[in-house]
């Protein structure tokens, strides 16, 4: 698409509610030559003026490429974004494994005080279902076009609205069930960590946590190397070997020892 000159649009850009998955009115952008920043600039800011973000005072941006978009963002449109909105950067768990690792600790929804359990992928789903149209607007007019986009998109939006009572009763039982699965886990994990090392480090995770909408580098402390796991067991005088996940001292759990042997066959890939 990018090389036709036979072709006004090249595609298009939208935003859309990461927790309910409905299209921002007038955030629809046409795409004339890639994927600029300018384009996204543009959808993000008609997508502020109209969504209730009067006293708002913090949000969070969920995109595939947020780490390099966000780079120079206050020089090119800081001065139209309010003084007091703080701006929370995420990455959707699907393209977040295309990135670089430090990009999973410092992006992913999962490591964000308030983002919930949310994919960050709502747009896949809904191109997907405007896919079927796309067709028709390859060919229309410019008018014609926009009144289709606009017409379906609508209608999206009505239909979520329509159905977010059971899909939130639905959500909400099994969200119940993972509880008690997860916090069981959960326990048996700590359990084999002594309290010493619980406190210091869920010290380090609030700290970082609290200041990672400043600098997400602070995340960096999310990640473990097995450089870093050898020099705690030196220090401790218990080096450890791991089999299948199973250890070889009954000091390690077997959840802990399948984590380490995780994090060991990542590293080598």
């Amino acid at each position: 698409m990018l090389s036709s000159k036979a072709c006004d649009v090249t595609g298009i850009v939208a935003i859309a509610c990461a927790r309910h998955g409905c299209f921002a009115p007038n955030s629809l952008t046409n795409l004339t030559h890639g994927e600029r920043q300018v384009n996204i600039d543009w959808a993000l800011l008609k997508a502020l003026e109209t969504t209730n973000m009067q006293g708002i005072k913090q949000m969070m941006i969920i995109y595939d490429i947020v780490c390099q978009y966000f780079i120079k963002l206050r020089e090119r449109i800081g001065e139209y974004l309010p003084m007091e909105l703080a701006i929370e950067k995420a990455i959707g768990l699907m393209h977040v494994h295309g990135h670089q690792l430090d990009c999973f600790f410092r992006y992913a929804p999962s490591f964000i005080p308030g983002a919930g359990v949310v994919a960050g992928e709502i747009l896949e789903s809904l191109w997907a279902n405007l896919n079927a149209i796309s067709p028709s607007t390859r060919t229309a007019t410019l008018a014609h076009r926009a009144e289709i986009l606009d017409d379906h998109m609508n209608d999206s939006n009505f239909k979520k609205l329509l159905s977010m009572s059971d899909a939130l009763c639905v959500r909400l039982r099994k969200a119940l069930t993972m509880r008690d699965t997860s916090t069981e886990y959960f326990r048996k994990l700590a359990a084999g960590i002594s309290e010493e090392d619980k406190v210091l480090w869920e010290i380090a995770i609030e700290a970082a946590e609290h200041s990672r909408i400043h600098d997400c580098k602070v995340m960096d402390i999310m990640k473990a190397s097995i450089t870093d796991i050898k020099n705690a067991q030196g220090e401790s005088g218990n080096m450890t070997e791991l089999r299948a996940g199973a250890s070889t001292h009954d000091d390690i759990s077997p959840e802990e020892g399948y984590i380490i042997l995780g994090i060991q066959i990542e590293e080598k890939q």
